[in-house]
């Protein structure tokens, strides 16, 4: 048994799949299926029950996750930190959902970055849900997260501002003639969200459900890209943040009759390894604030 090994074995049981944990380890689904079966061959134990649809942890399986969790801790927290106060180049592993990503990164790239060449930037996009797991699980070092209650906990933040949602359609489509939207405008009108793991998709179907209107969901993804190209090309209406949409697009916002505001803050594990990589970016964003460019 050793680190890489028990890293290996935690990575599968976080994604559930050899496939999904061997693409985010950079190495072959036979190298890691063999790290596997070395393990419960040493211990001479299974560690998972193998199903069509995914993995599923034994007893025997869960007790090595629960002991070698925070070995894998430390040796992580030791590790980088000993980079950190030595001269080899800090990494900060950063996690953002796609719409704060598309507002947040040109900023980030052409100001924090030049000034601190000594740190690399390692970026993660996803839903709010996936974004805290991965925090929780070491996987990212800060995230930034929306959300409109208290986080838990073991999480500490930085609250950084409060974003409006507003209803997007093509110039053309007859929901850009609206003043303001309310669920009932939008009933058996085609809509694209952010897929179920994104606080944004569930936001807005809360939003639908207060009038008891199931959405027309046409589509739903986790690419921006595809979600504003779907509204551009008049395919269907969807919600995007209001600083967005350029004023010179094809894309009309329309003020949700009853505005979805969405907090916006910088989070991290409390108690974890803190940083210099952190407590620089941490600084950068109270001191800049990216987002006062952008009201």
């Amino acid at each position: 048994m050793n680190l890489t090994q028990l890293n290996y074995f935690k990575t599968v049981c976080t994604f559930r799949s050899v496939s999904a944990a061997a693409e985010h380890l950079y190495i072959s689904q036979p190298s890691l299926s063999n790290a596997i079966k070395e393990l419960e061959k040493e211990f001479g134990v299974a560690l998972f029950k193998r199903h069509h649809h995914g993995m599923e942890l034994t007893p025997e399986g869960a007790e090595l996750l629960k002991l070698s969790t925070n070995l894998l801790n430390h040796a992580s927290n030791l590790q980088r930190t000993m980079n950190d106060l030595g001269e080899k180049r800090k990494i900060l592993r950063l996690g953002i959902p796609p719409m704060i990503s598309s507002l947040l990164l040109p900023y980030i790239y052409n100001d924090f970055l030049p000034a601190h060449p000594e740190i690399q930037l390692d970026i993660t996009e996803g839903g709010r849900q996936e974004l805290a797991d991965k925090l929780s699980d070491d996987f990212l070092d800060m995230v930034f997260l929306p959300h409109n209650q208290p986080f838990e906990k073991s999480f500490e933040c930085m609250p950084i501002t409060k974003l409006e949602t507003v209803c997007c359609a093509f110039k053309d489509n007859p929901v850009s003639k609206y003043s303001s939207v309310t669920p009932v405008n939008l009933k058996d009108i085609p809509i694209v969200l952010f897929k179920n793991s994104f606080f944004h998709a569930e936001e807005i179907k809360k939003w639908f459900a207060t009038s008891g209107i199931e959405p027309e969901v046409l589509l739903q993804t986790d690419q921006l890209s595809t979600l504003q190209n779907v509204i551009a090309n008049n395919i269907a209406t969807g919600f995007l943040f209001r600083q967005l949409i350029e004023p010179d697009s094809n894309l009309v916002p329309i003020p949700m009759e009853s505005p979805i505001q969405v907090n916006i803050s910088l989070v991290w594990k409390k108690n974890s390894c803190f940083l210099s990589s952190m407590s620089l970016f941490r600084e950068y964003i109270k001191i800049k604030n990216p987002f006062k460019f952008q009201a």
